[in-house]
């Protein structure tokens, strides 16, 4: 009795070994899951890159930085007044290519010069309130008051001919039309006529 549970013992261990791929010692067993780690590729664990990433999934600087990369300049003539205050002189810029290019063209000479001999266009505070461009060639432009605060005749037109000067480089404008707060004047400062528009003048 006792020897037929033995070989009946025996026989279901066998069935078990051969049934889960045979029965191998502990040391067996582990030296295989080595060699099973060991034949993976660390290379297909990593994530191909995606080239057409979403552009959500950037960084905002990255962003900021291709877009930078991309962007197309223009050179654009900004006129501002002489060391002596006298005459108009020229400076060239590069600025953004992009809509809306006669605006930011006020919004650079607004900023002033970048040679410290020239001098400041417009009286401090003054704001660009608006510009629009009709088909004729007309630039219509708006100022906050502060443009007002000119002194003398001969500022005032040096400071007008520098804004018209800057405009009048665009093919799409022909001559310029003055607005203070949104609303026609006839002067800018009491001194030179604006009830026209202006045409641009080089000589000055």
């Amino acid at each position: 009795m006792g020897k037929r549970f033995v070989v009946i013992l025996a026989l279901l261990v066998l069935t078990v070994c051969l049934i889960s791929g045979g029965c191998k010692s502990p040391e067996e067993l582990e030296l295989m899951s080595w060699q099973d780690l060991l034949k993976v590729n660390p290379i297909e664990e990593i994530p191909p890159i995606d080239k057409d990433k979403d552009i959500s999934e950037l960084g905002e600087e990255e962003v900021k930085l291709d877009n930078e990369a991309n962007r197309e300049l223009i050179s654009i003539d900004l006129y501002f007044l002489g060391p002596d205050g006298g005459k108009l002189v020229k400076e060239t810029r590069e600025i953004v290519k992009e809509e809306g290019l006669a605006r930011k063209t006020i919004e650079e000479l607004i900023k002033g010069p970048e040679k410290a001999e020239n001098l400041e266009v417009f009286p401090e505070g003054t704001k660009l309130l608006d510009i629009n461009i009709k088909p004729d060639g007309k630039c219509i432009i708006d100022f906050s008051g502060e443009l007002t605060a000119i002194s003398n005749a001969e500022q005032e037109k040096l400071i007008i001919y520098a804004i018209v000067n800057t405009l009048g480089q665009y093919a799409a404008i022909n001559e310029v039309d003055f607005l203070i707060n949104g609303n026609q004047v006839d002067k800018i400062a009491g001194f030179l006529d604006v009830k026209k528009p202006l045409e641009p003048d080089y000589n000055l």
